[in-house]
C-alpha cells in the first residue's frame, strides 16, 4: 500500500509542477526618445561638443525656443534664444469683437561656444530686447529689436538691429575688433529649411572679411 501511495504523490507532484503559471515576463524598458541627430555632416565636431553639453545637461543651453547653429569643420556652433511672445486677447466694447493686444515686449540672446566652452569673446555674443507685432486675424508674429547689450539702437543705421518674422531671423550687429575697428557681423537663418549665412565685414573692407554658411536645428 505505501509504494502505492509514494507513486500517487510523485505523480501528483509532476502534474502540479506541469500546470504552474507560467513565469511573468520583465516589464519593457519605455522606448528612448530619439537623440540630437547632427544637421550637416561637415559639422560634426560641432555637433559633438553639443552632444556632451546635452548629456551633462548644462544650465546654460537654453531647452526650447531656440535655434542652434553649426559650423562647419570647426568645433563651433552658436544659439540663438528667442522667446515666442503670448497674445492677450480681449474684448473691445467700441468695435465690438475680440481683438489682440499688440504690441508685446520680447527678449532674447545669442551666444558662441568654442571647443565645447562657452566663449564671450566670440561673435555672436549678445543681447537684445524689443517689440513683438500681431496682426489682427492672422497668425503672423513679427518681432523687432529697439536695445543691444542694453544700449538703444541707432534709428539712421539700418544695418544694426534683430527682426524676425515668418520666413527669416535676421541680425546685424557691430562689435569692435581687436585692432580698435568697428565690424559688422550680420546673420541670417531660414525659418523653413534652417540654413544659416553669416559674415564679418571690416569698416574700411569693400568686401566681407569672412563668410559662412551651414544648418540649425530648432526646438
Amino acid at each position: 500500500m505505501r509504494p502505492f501511495i509514494i507513486v500517487c504523490v510523485l505523480i501528483a507532484g509532476t502534474v502540479c509542477a506541469g500546470q504552474a503559471p507560467p513565469k511573468k515576463s520583465a516589464p519593457k524598458k519605455p522606448a528612448e526618445k530619439p537623440t540630437f541627430v547632427c544637421p550637416d555632416a561637415e559639422a560634426e565636431q560641432a555637433c559633438k561638443s553639443y552632444r556632451e553639453l546635452l548629456k551633462a545637461k548644462d544650465t546654460g543651453l537654453p531647452v526650447s525656443d531656440v535655434y542652434v547653429c553649426f559650423r562647419k569643420k570647426v568645433d563651433e556652433f552658436f544659439v540663438v534664444y528667442i522667446p515666442q511672445p503670448y497674445f492677450r486677447r480681449h474684448w473691445d466694447q467700441e468695435s465690438k469683437q475680440i481683438v489682440v493686444e499688440s504690441p508685446r515686449p520680447g527678449v532674447g540672446y545669442a551666444q558662441t561656444y568654442k571647443d565645447g566652452v562657452l566663449d564671450s569673446n566670440a561673435m555672436p555674443f549678445f543681447i537684445f530686447s524689443g517689440q513683438w507685432q500681431a496682426f489682427e486675424g492672422s497668425e503672423v508674429r513679427f518681432f523687432s529689436s529697439d536695445t543691444i547689450n542694453r544700449k538703444k539702437q541707432d534709428e539712421k543705421d539700418p544695418t544694426v538691429g534683430v527682426s524676425v518674422d515668418e520666413t527669416q531671423v535676421n541680425v546685424g550687429y557691430k562689435f569692435e575688433n581687436r585692432s580698435g575697428k568697428n565690424t559688422l557681423y550680420t546673420f541670417t537663418i531660414q525659418r523653413s529649411t534652417g540654413r544659416f549665412a553669416e559674415s564679418f565685414l571690416g569698416e574700411t573692407e569693400a568686401l566681407p572679411i569672412l563668410e559662412r554658411t551651414g544648418y540649425c536645428t530648432y526646438h
